[in-house]
């Protein structure tokens, strides 16, 4: 008789209950041996869980299966096939019964080929279920003390600000700074695109890669900074140290909140500030890399009064953070607010008479294609699987496993950080033709409109802009 092997271990099984590869297919060699049935083909699966069949090594023994290349498929016990009742029934039922394949578990001391071995299959199926269920709910239960008592609620891969340390979180001194400036700088009104910026321009201290919006928006949202553990919404009062005050994280989740809301009223625009003047938080310097500030000097005697753009490195009022890029000083000049304001207002001007310039810069530069950064993950995800199939099969030691896993998991990241990045970006760009439309729109010229619609408009169609002396850099939002 042509038997095909079937074998399973999850990692956690096979170091709490010893079911290695190793022991399962050498007691059932001996079964067959016993049995004087012939081993057609050994099927593994070694560190995948059995709640569901995507699984490789099943796979191809269902293809092997359906295409009849042996008459019974037999097992260690009957969850190594699968825990759940409903996964279970259909391959004994529906992909071997069909094919008139007996499936025999060696544990139970059943087989299908016999009346009473296809009522126990049923049977339990249910029983190996419920257990899974059962792990479920304990593992529930402990994560629930666990959190009750303040002890760490992620040791694999902990919150940016802390490292995993006896079972606490530790703060480290740079990263804790820089998420102490993200609370900061969000609740001072900055956005969290601006953050993440400015963060990136500076070189991601204390990160490996950019910063993305995603990162910088989960640590806003993450209570362990305030001290707590979270376990399904319900916070615990933590064992280790805070970063943030518990009422600048709870202030946080309201401005979250309401700068949310906000966006959906302003059609998905995420800028929770109104800025009073036109180009206020676009600009920075060419010079030092400083943001551009406001500079309004004493009113004169008619009632008018200089306003002036400024680098923020000119300030005595600048925040500590702040880096500055010329060790010397930065020797930006002022910039009158009026002529500034229309020289941008000018290019919009061009953009409005020959509004075929949107649609040139546009195509200057095609989508990123993050179709190769997809297939680079799937590779790296397979030579995962592999590295742990090697390890559990015995052919590399575990000081080899750890050194290559850490390799591959930091390439998995930084691609997954990548990927994050550019969908965000693509998401982030503005209708071509929308933007087309609204300049069209416009009866006379740009200059005529009020204020406050010319400052919308910029907002609409520059990122930001970039003050050198002699020029400016005008980054638009529709360039690719």
């Amino acid at each position: 008789m042509r038997t095909a092997i079937y074998v399973r271990v999850s990692t956690l099984e096979q170091a709490q209950e010893g079911y290695s590869i190793d022991e399962q297919i050498d007691k059932l060699k001996k079964y067959c041996a016993a049995k004087d049935w012939n081993v057609y083909q050994i099927y593994k699966d070694p560190g995948f869980t059995g709640s569901n069949t995507n699984r490789p090594g099943l796979n191809a023994l269902i293809s092997a299966a359906k295409r009849n290349l042996f008459d019974t498929v037999l097992v260690y016990k009957l969850d190594r096939l699968s825990r759940s009742q409903k996964d279970t029934l259909y391959l004994i039922e529906d992909v071997f019964g069909k094919m008139g394949i007996s499936f025999v578990s060696l544990n139970e001391n059943f087989d299908t080929s016999t009346p009473f071995g296809k009522a126990m299959i049923g049977i339990l199926a249910v029983f190996a279920q419920l257990e899974r269920e059962q792990i479920k709910e304990r593992m529930s239960m402990g994560k629930l003390g666990r959190a009750k008592s303040g002890k760490a609620m992620a040791w694999n891969k902990s919150p940016f600000g802390y490292r995993y340390e006896n079972g606490n979180y530790v703060i480290e001194p740079i990263e804790a700074q820089i998420v102490k400036r993200i609370f900061d700088e969000y609740l001072s009104g900055t956005s969290i695109t601006k953050i993440r910026d400015h963060l990136n321009e500076e070189g991601h201290i204390g990160k490996k890669a950019e910063w993305p919006y995603r990162s910088i928006r989960s640590i806003l949202d993450n209570a362990t900074y305030a001290g707590f553990s979270k376990f399904k919404e319900e916070l615990f009062e933590g064992n280790h140290e805070a970063i943030v005050t518990k009422e600048a994280y709870f202030t946080t989740q309201k401005e979250l909140e309401i700068r949310q809301k906000e966006a959906y009223k302003k059609n998905n625009n995420p800028r929770p500030f109104q800025a009073k003047y036109m180009l206020s938080g676009l600009m920075r310097c060419g010079i030092c890399g400083s943001t551009f500030e406001v500079n309004l000097r004493n009113v004169r005697k008619d009632g008018t009064r200089l306003k002036k753009y400024r680098c923020a490195s000119h300030s005595s009022k600048r925040h500590n953070y702040t880096i500055k890029r010329n060790p010397n000083g930065c020797t930006s000049p002022t910039y009158d607010m009026e002529e500034l304001e229309n020289a941008i207002l000018a290019q919009i001007e061009k953009l409005r008479i020959n509004t075929d310039i949107i649609q040139e810069k546009s195509l200057t530069q095609s989508d990123v294609d993050t179709n190769s950064y997809e297939i680079k993950l799937k590779q790296l995800n397979s030579q995962l699987e592999k590295l742990i199939d090697l390890y559990l099969d015995m052919e590399i030691p575990k000081k080899t496993l750890e050194i290559r896993k850490k390799s591959i998991i930091h390439e998995i990241d930084s691609i997954e950080t990548k990927l994050e990045s550019l969908k965000e970006n693509n998401n982030n760009q503005v209708s071509v033709k929308e933007l087309m439309r609204e300049l069209s729109n416009i009866k006379s010229s740009v200059y005529t409109l009020p204020y406050d619609q010319q400052k919308n408009l910029v907002r609409k169609l520059i990122k930001n802009i970039v003050v050198y002396p002699e020029r400016m850099e005008v980054h638009w939002v529709f360039e690719k």
